[in-house]
């Protein structure tokens, strides 16, 4: 739960700035969805899936 907490306050932070800076809002957007796609990928580097879970949705 913290974790979307404090990924919600960066993303509205980073959106904040970018306003701020009179970034265009197609722009943002793409920035937006670089860093998520980061986060992902890092967070999937970080903490990889171990066999039990991998299996958890497959029948």
């Amino acid at each position: 739960m913290r974790n979307v907490i404090v990924g919600a306050l960066l993303i509205g932070v980073l959106v904040n700035g970018m306003t701020i800076m009179d970034i265009h809002y197609t722009i943002q957007n793409v920035i937006k969805s670089l860093i998520l796609l980061f986060a992902i990928v890092a967070d999937s580097i970080i903490n990889p899936r171990d066999e039990q879970t991998g299996q958890q949705g497959d029948i």
